[in-house]
């Protein structure tokens, strides 16, 4: 391997002024372009959307090309390796022309005429009539290599003075006259091909909404005047002549024939039941789904006018459930008479598998520096009574030991076991709750309201699990929790997800000795391990950029509270809300606030790389019958997805520097949590990429403790307490999910004075090995 790195090297040395060796004598290496040239051009948004468009039109990456820009190389490596192994046919030879090579950009393969036919084109359609492109090559007598610059020459812009609907059906008419007012096309506008096409697209499904369901956007064509104002288009949307009757009238939903399938779209379907519209074929003795399940998220029902939205959300809800393999939905007119506006249609479900079982076992190395086996055991039923149910069943159990070093480069030993089962069941409805969404959604339609479209069925899940977390030497504490959560989506990017009830109950089964003498000396560690009973609600709402924006972003907030009501209840009964060790089931209850937001903003910098930044904060606040929040509430830093320079929980909270460190773990969590990175993401080569990142962050205290000195938040300290690390990664992009190793560096410890504070290099080094990108 490494002669064939020498190799390598040598030939790149040697061959590095030979760019032009592969290019045939009648053809030229080309080597990017020159700055273009723009004239005659009026500087508004439309000029420089215009001329973006022009850029990327005209753009050609050369060989070397810095960052993929067509101005800008780089010594072109990979060219110089494609010269020197080019007449290889096999073994070694072909091998790195392949791998690490690439061919010369030839000026004929360029070919800036028809680059320059296309933007002409291009100037044309954004309303730049009598725009047109010239180009020039640049050469030299002593190089066989070629730059190209265009000039581009917009020339006077044309803009909308009229748009009329013209030969519309009169029922059709009166609608886009009803909605003239959100028309695309603007008086004074710029002509530009992609509005009025996006217009006519509002038409078509306009019209379709309103039942025309042949209607489609190619049944009207655009009519353009220039000559009777100059400078200025009447522009008309004309209904094409000699359309079928039926393009022209609304249509109806009829029958319903709802197909159940199991196996496969082709299955022979023998029984069948009928209710009132509702046709249901099936095979076997009774239907395999009930049929509320299917039509409660159909909107396309009998008796309703056909509409396009409806349809699109009838199968996107469908699909979104995780039932069915395939859902197909066709329509057919009820009969051949002119007059005939009903279609019957045909609901076509083919169901997934109706069940899943794995077992997943792993040797699993965390980043808080502990190593182990673990076993998962899981069990999937679908449609589990026949309700469109999951039903999920998970048995796991694990086994740790500490091999790995805290942030000061001390190391531990800290064994631990724990196992644990969990039972859940995900309706895809709001249980309790269908009654009141009705009635609400009744009484917006009585008011004239919109009624929003779901772009995914609401769900409810009731989840049950027990766990036992046992540190070897120490002690033993088991937990457990049941939960009920609603998710709901009111629009496709937009999720909600509200638990009225969580209950959590933690008691610890066994303390050693020693461990006992641990806690009694900290007061945190005594409140935080102690029995508690956790009855908590939660609220999150979460917000995904659409996929079309060169910039998007990721927003998340997440509010909790824990047993307000309860307390409120006890006041009727007499007790102070300020009291401190009221119970619940024989155990103080804790009692919080606790406030969440993760935030993330992407930059597309060129087509194969990113700049991501990210921030986290959160604050949980313990009052009335608490004086600490419940341990799983606080915050931590550190770890594969915070500051990858630190093993998790081995910073803060402040300045705090636990002296323990086998159980520093435990008391390095905070009330309070600031976190920020910045990450450069470029493409290496295939599916491989690269990173460059900066991580920031620390938690903190609210209250003061004696055993956590420097723990408690103050503004004016945060620059200096904030734990600070770099690195350098790689990530593998499998597209169903993406492998990462992470090489943290320490910056920045807060305990300590100084910058760079670390005693030894290697103490400040942390390596990270997960699944998916960091945020």
């Amino acid at each position: 391997m490494k002669n064939t790195l020498y190799i390598i090297i040598c030939v790149m040395v040697l061959v590095g002024c030979s760019s032009t060796s592969s290019v045939p004598e009648d053809d030229k290496l080309f080597t990017g372009l020159r700055k273009t040239e723009y004239e005659n051009y009026v500087a508004c948004d439309h000029f420089y959307s215009t001329q973006e468009e022009v850029e990327a039109a005209l753009a050609t990456t050369p060989n070397g090309a810095l960052f993929d820009s067509p101005y800008h190389r780089m010594p072109p490596y990979r060219l110089w390796i494609y010269n020197a192994f080019q007449h290889s046919r096999g073994g070694l030879g072909k091998w790195i022309r392949t791998t690490f090579g690439k061919p010369p950009v030839l000026l004929s393969a360029v070919n800036p005429a028809l680059h320059s036919q296309v933007v002409k084109e291009l100037l044309r359609a954004r309303g730049y009539f009598s725009g047109y492109v010239n180009y020039d090559v640049l050469t030299s007598d002593s190089s066989r290599t070629a730059k190209v610059k265009y000039n581009v020459n917009f020339g006077d812009l044309y803009t909308i003075d009229t748009l009329t609907y013209t030969n519309f059906p009169e029922e059709a008419q009166k609608i886009i006259e009803e909605n003239a007012s959100k028309s695309l096309v603007k008086k004074d506008a710029p002509f530009d091909v992609t509005v009025l096409e996006a217009e006519r697209t509002r038409i078509s499904t306009l019209l379709r909404n309103k039942g025309f369901f042949y209607y489609q956007p190619s049944y009207a064509t655009y009519l353009a005047d220039t000559i009777a104002e100059p400078g200025e288009v009447s522009v008309r949307l004309h209904y094409a002549d000699s359309l079928p009757d039926e393009v022209g009238r609304k249509w109806y939903i009829g029958h319903v024939n709802l197909e159940m399938r199991k196996q496969s779209a082709l299955e022979q379907l023998r029984d069948t039941t009928h209710r009132r519209n509702y046709t249901i074929v099936y095979n076997g003795k009774r239907e395999p789904m009930r049929r509320s399940v299917i039509t409660r998220d159909m909107r396309i029902r009998p008796g309703r006018m056909y509409s396009y939205d409806a349809y699109q959300q009838t199968i996107n809800t469908l699909t979104a459930k995780g039932l069915f393999s395939r859902v197909d939905l066709s329509f057919a007119p009820r009969d051949t008479s002119k007059t005939c506006d009903t279609l019957d249609i045909t609901l076509n479900c083919v169901f997934d598998k109706p069940y899943d079982v794995y077992l997943e076992g792993n040797l699993v190395g965390k980043t808080t520096g502990r190593v182990g086996p673990g076993l998962n055991l899981g069990f999937v039923k679908r449609n589990a009574f026949r309700g469109g149910e999951k039903l999920t069943v998970n048995l796991k159990g694990s086994y740790e030991w500490q091999t790995g070093h805290q942030a000061d480069g001390s190391s531990s030993k800290f064994n631990s076991y724990e196992y644990g089962a969990d039972v859940s069941v995900e309706m895809p409805r709001l249980m309790f709750l269908n009654s009141l969404t009705r009635r609400l959604r009744r009484m917006r339609r009585a008011k004239g309201k919109h009624v929003y479209i779901r772009y995914a069925p609401p769900t409810t899940l009731i989840k049950g699990s027990f766990d036992v977390l046992n540190r070897s030497g120490f002690f033993q504490r088991h937990i457990v929790s049941g939960e009920l959560t609603y998710k709901t989506h009111s629009r496709v990017l937009v999720h909600h997800q509200f638990s009225p009830l969580i209950i959590q109950y933690e008691y610890m089964k066994h303390m050693t000795p020693a461990f006992t003498e641990l806690v009694n000396k900290s007061p945190y560690l005594l409140v935080a391990m102690s029995d508690q009973f956790v009855p908590k609600m939660r609220y999150s709402f979460s917000y995904q950029s659409p996929a079309r924006l060169h910039n998007p972003i990721f927003w998340q907030v997440t509010l909790s509270e824990a047993a307000n009501l309860l307390s409120l209840g006890y006041m009727a009964f007499g007790e102070k809300w300020t009291d401190k060790e009221k119970t619940m089931f024989k155990n103080p209850y804790a009692q919080f606030l606790k406030v969440e937001t993760d935030y993330s903003k992407t930059w597309q910098l060129t087509e194969h790389s990113k700049l991501v930044g990210h921030v986290n904060m959160g604050v949980v606040w313990a009052y009335g019958n608490a004086i600490s929040a419940p341990y799983s509430e606080q915050f931590y830093v550190g770890g594969a997805n915070s500051i990858r320079a630190f093993n998790v929980r081995s910073i803060g909270p402040g300045r705090y520097h636990a002296k323990t460190s086998y159980l520093s773990y435990l008391d390095q969590t905070g009330d309070m949590k600031l976190q920020a990175n910045l990450e450069y993401r470029p493409r290496l080569f295939g599916n491989l990429y690269g990173a460059l990142f900066l991580d920031a962050g620390n938690v903190w205290t609210l209250r003061s403790y004696s055993d956590r000195p420097g723990a408690v938040f103050k503004p004016k300290n945060i620059l200096k307490e904030m734990a600070l690390g770099t690195g350098i990664g790689i990530r593998y992009d499998l597209d169903f999910f993406v492998l990462r190793l992470d090489w943290g560096i320490g910056l920045h410890l807060p305990y300590r004075n100084g910058f760079y504070n670390f005693d030894r290099f290697k103490d400040s080094q942390s390596l990270h090995f997960a699944i998916g990108y960091p945020f």
